[in-house]
């Protein structure tokens, strides 16, 4: 595999599943389901690091906020 769709795949889920998460909790918060405390470290961590560091993130936002 070339190291270069790897890093796209992993860029990916690095929005994904910071993403996913937030609608499970939802969820959770919907049906009274308790939040364990590592899910909002978590969380917390996956946003950070999508946002500094995901350079797919960076050129999306910026498209996004352009569009206009």
């Amino acid at each position: 595999m070339d190291i270069h769709k790897l890093i796209l795949y992993i860029n990916i889920l690095g929005i994904c599943f910071p993403v996913a998460l937030t609608y499970v909790m939802i969820i959770n918060i919907i049906f009274g389901i308790t939040i364990q405390p590592v899910s909002l470290v978590i969380l917390a961590l996956g946003y950070a690091v999508m946002i500094k560091h995901n350079m797919l993130f960076r050129e999306l936002w910026e498209k996004w906020k352009n569009r206009n």
